[in-house]
């Protein structure tokens, strides 16, 4: 996937840093759009935003202001986003850029899928953003009214034996009793009925039991929770809002990173509904060359070119 690899940890290779010499004559707004522009392989002529649409420039240059003594301020720091990029801004003159797609691989968040796509588009985008098994990731699945195949489906495609993963398998007795047994892998599988309320409380109560024993490093915990479309179409704004919170915290909490699949429309009426909730959107269609994918990143407002899946 070009822009994030979602199981090596972030390098130097993904973070741009340089240093504006706080004794020359060049504007640190200068410094900061050909830092971003270095970051983002592109000419500063082609960002389209300029630096003071996003930060107030007294704010920055107050970063730099001499304290009421003549000394030097050296311990500020300002942070905020231009072009798709998170950018760091310390007294002491180091500008540090990161791609938002990098920041969100190294912190963890929680991801909207979409698309009017095939099933086996979202299988190959669930199997990537479950990361590589080699990596250690532990992943948990949340199905409703999908079947327990759909997790063995795609540990398959990540070569893994089942034994990292845990299945909550939620359904209202509309699929099948050999539907939900069917799994050629061997998850741990926790069956759960009722209402909505309990199949929340069990994806939380996973996660900070998982925690609780393993203690997550950053985007190692990876959630799937396969479908939202049973959430959003039988239930009210605030409903979906109480539902959705405690889980995308849950997951905030360990720095893990989770996506949740909605098989509708970008621009749909659901998607709109819930896009607030989530860190990046990631949009999927499918091509006769292949299925392809661009993310719209909520905390810097950058869409990404489509790429290959």
């Amino acid at each position: 996937m070009d822009g994030i690899d979602g199981d090596r940890s972030p390098d130097e290779s993904e973070v741009h840093r340089v240093h504006h010499d706080l004794d020359s004559d060049q504007a640190l707004s200068t410094t900061i759009t050909v830092a971003v522009a270095d970051a983002a392989g592109v000419e500063p002529s082609d960002i389209p935003e300029q630096l003071y649409d996003v930060i107030d420039p007294e704010a920055l240059d107050k970063l730099f202001e001499p304290r009421d003594d003549g000394t030097p301020r050296r311990g500020g720091r300002l942070s905020f986003s231009l072009y798709g990029h998170h950018v760091t801004v310390d007294g002491d003159g180091t500008v540090t850029v990161q791609p938002g797609l990098a920041r969100i691989k190294e912190r963890g968040g929680n991801l909207l899928v979409v698309g009017a796509v095939p099933d086996t588009v979202f299988d190959a985008a669930s199997t990537f953003l479950l990361g590589e098994t080699a990596c250690g990731r532990t992943r948990v699945f949340a199905l409703h009214d999908r079947g327990v195949s759909t997790a063995s489906n795609r540990l398959s495609m990540a070569d893994s034996s089942g034994e990292d993963a845990h299945v909550i398998n939620y359904h209202t007795g509309a699929r099948s009793a050999a539907d939900a047994d069917s799994r050629p892998v061997e998850p741990t599988v926790e069956p759960v009925t009722g209402d909505a309320d309990d199949l929340r409380e069990t994806v939380v109560d996973t996660i900070e039991r998982l925690d609780d024993e393993r203690e997550f490093d950053p985007a190692e915990l990876r959630l799937c929770f396969d479908s939202l479309r049973p959430v959003v179409e039988d239930n009210a704004e605030d409903e979906v809002d109480a539902f959705l919170g405690p889980i995308c915290r849950a997951v905030e909490d360990v720095s893990g990173m989770a996506h949740y699949v909605l098989p509708v429309e970008y621009g749909s009426r659901p998607v709109r509904a819930i896009a607030s909730k989530f860190d990046a959107i990631v949009e999927l269609r499918a091509r006769d060359a292949g299925a392809q994918q661009r993310w719209h990143l909520r905390t810097t407002g950058h869409t990404t070119e489509w790429f290959d899946l």
